[in-house]
């Protein structure tokens, strides 16, 4: 990768440990300069508002207060379009992918799963390239891979994740009671999990869902 100078990187991620790993391991390259290593989404849009906004942002989706990082991704991406964005994180849900390129995000990178590293990825967005997984990780939902479940179901999945009865989850998805009943009744067998709510427990600590309302909750003083 040939350049006159280094790319300038804004680091975004609330986990202090997960933000210092980053930066210690992009330092060593003579190709990139972080010149911030920030906790929060809303910091990196300041950050962008007060400074010449940076070649690359590498952002978390996940946030433990104020606006989630696809969420602020897509604003800065439309805001300041010849910054490139690439999202982490540690989570599995796949639906995140789909709502990253929706937002023309260039790129999207698994932290714990990837078999590329993070400077991989850097070097592949910088070059002109949006790097995606062809598929959310493998990671085992009881007796199957996660990946298997289908659209609907994650959907439902997610749903219960946020505490909604079958009616309601009916409601929001256009369905009948019968229809979730059903879903449901056909994860469990599938997983082996023959519980509703050890289902919903084990899927939000594998991350294979994130409810909406945990990822764009805000803090108070946001809201």
């Amino acid at each position: 990768m040939k350049m006159d100078k280094p790319y300038k990187v804004i680091i975004v991620d609330d986990e202090m440990i997960s933000r210092g790993f980053m930066e210690l391991f992009i330092k060593p390259s003579k190709d990139y300069e972080v010149v911030a290593a920030l906790p929060f989404a809303k910091d990196a849009l300041l950050w962008c508002q007060q400074h010449t906004p940076p070649d690359l942002i590498i952002m978390d989706v996940m946030m433990a207060q104020g606006i989630d990082g696809l969420t602020a991704a897509a604003q800065l991406k439309a805001e300041y379009p010849q910054t490139k964005l690439l999202l982490v994180t540690s989570m599995a849900d796949a639906d995140w992918l789909e709502k990253a390129k929706a937002a023309k995000i260039e790129s999207f990178w698994f932290k714990t799963y990837s078999t590329l590293s993070l400077l991989d990825v850097m070097n592949k967005t910088m070059a002109g390239e949006s790097v995606y997984p062809d598929e959310a990780p493998a990671v085992m939902l009881g007796c199957i891979p996660a990946a298997e479940l289908s659209r609907q179901q994650r959907t439902l999945l997610r749903y219960l994740t946020e505490g909604l009865s079958n009616r309601e989850i009916a409601e929001r998805m256009g369905i009948s009671p019968n229809t979730v009943k059903d879903h449901l009744d056909d994860m469990m067998d599938k997983t082996g999990i023959h519980s509703r709510t050890a289902l919903v427990a084990q899927a939000s600590r594998l991350g294979v869902v994130v409810s909406e309302k945990d990822r764009l909750k805000q803090s108070e003083d946001d809201e």
